[in-house]
């Protein structure tokens, strides 16, 4: 939803659109408005993951720095290369058609070199760059680095953890640089995954799991204040009005960067780690949820890195057609696109990325070939 806009763009420049006029915008205006957070949500979630999959794994040397890159590797490169690939074909022919890039403007050997290592958002990059959406696995290709170096090195405790989230947030804070801030803000939500992660060993340490309605009342209190401020914004104002009688130094004022602080950073930090806080205490607890959405996890990769190659072929389309921007505005073209995202994203997970990965591992590793990792 958040890149819907791109339909409207011309060229590599935002176009005249209408954000209240696109499809079921009163329904879903928190994921148009606020859709960018999804990111900072994966790296949380993605911390969760790797602190569960690895981390004790890691600590006992029972895993070697090339046996966590390959499995990685593996998981992760295949997709990107081939969506890699499409979009070079289709921003060359979109280059060709119109004279200018879609949306992203830097589609030259350089950034392409840079992608192919997954470079593209280490601070090497001079603009946004063919499938730019992977910069979201570039960062995290930086934080699988300190992960494995810190759970190598150190103990797996809350207190080591705290040092990363709150270095990740010095980073994204006060980083002079945009990608420094990507950068931190990787490192921030991934380790408050990673956190989660032991509360919740503690939780079942101490059999707790049957508090999960109070986790539930929590996680749904808190999204309800996140989905209010998407339409309202008032988690800004409000506080501000009132830090600003208390944060003002040699005539500066420093409330807006305190409540920026509070609610871009921790209360987010706090609304995906007790969401994903409680998706897993319900899930032991209940024990079959997992089994009937897993699939949602299988395509959630895809989904991410298909949904731009997509937009540029529809936009590809849409011109053959004769069809102009407004026809994006449709509720119609909406539907069809994610119909159309869902199957690409399920055909990729079981033709190209399993069997990738499959291949990849058994070429790589001597690992069983029930291995799920």
């Amino acid at each position: 939803f958040f890149h819907w806009k791109f339909f409207f763009y011309t060229g590599t420049l935002p176009g005249n659109l209408i954000a209240a006029s696109q499809p079921f915008y009163s329904i879903f205006f928190p994921f148009y408005e606020r859709g960018w957070l999804a990111v900072d949500l994966f790296f949380c979630l993605s911390g969760f993951v790797m602190y569960w999959l690895y981390s004790g794994h890691i600590n006992n040397r029972l895993i070697s720095a090339w046996n966590f890159s390959v499995l990685r590797f593996s998981r992760l490169y295949p997709l990107h290369f081939v969506t890699l690939l499409i979009v070079l074909i289709f921003q060359q022919y979109m280059f060709y058609r119109t004279g200018d890039f879609f949306v992203f403007p830097a589609n030259d050997i350089y950034h392409f070199v840079l992608n192919i290592f997954l470079a593209s958002n280490w601070g090497f990059q001079k603009d946004n760059s063919f499938n730019a959406p992977i910069w979201t696995v570039s960062i995290e290709i930086l934080v699988y680095l300190i992960f494995f170096i810190a759970c190598r090195i150190l103990p797996v405790r809350n207190s080591v953890l705290l040092l990363f989230v709150t270095s990740g947030w010095i980073l994204m804070t006060f980083a002079p640089d945009f990608s420094q801030q990507r950068i931190g803000t990787g490192v921030f939500f991934f380790f408050i995954g990673g956190i989660v992660y032991l509360i919740y060993l503690e939780i079942i340490r101490k059999n707790l799991t049957k508090k999960w309605k109070h986790l539930t009342v929590v996680t749904i209190f808190a999204w309800s204040v996140a989905v209010l401020d998407s339409k309202y914004d008032f988690m800004g104002p409000m506080p501000l009005k009132f830090f600003q009688s208390l944060l003002v130094y040699n005539g500066h004022d420093y409330a807006p960067f305190f409540v920026k602080m509070i609610f871009d950073s921790f209360f987010y930090g706090f609304l995906f780690g007790i969401t994903i806080l409680t998706l897993v205490v319900v899930e032991t607890r209940r024990e079959h949820l997992g089994k009937r959405i897993s699939f949602i996890g299988d395509i959630s990769y895809s989904s991410y890195l298909l949904h731009f190659p997509l937009i540029l072929l529809f936009m590809i389309l849409a011109g053959f057609a004769g069809m102009d921007a407004s026809f994006f505005y449709n509720k119609y073209s909406l539907l069809i696109f994610f119909i159309v995202l869902i199957v690409l994203s399920l055909m990729s997970f079981r033709f190209l990325e399993r069997p990738a990965k499959k291949v990849l591992r058994e070429k790589l590793l001597k690992i069983d070939k029930k291995d799920k990792i």
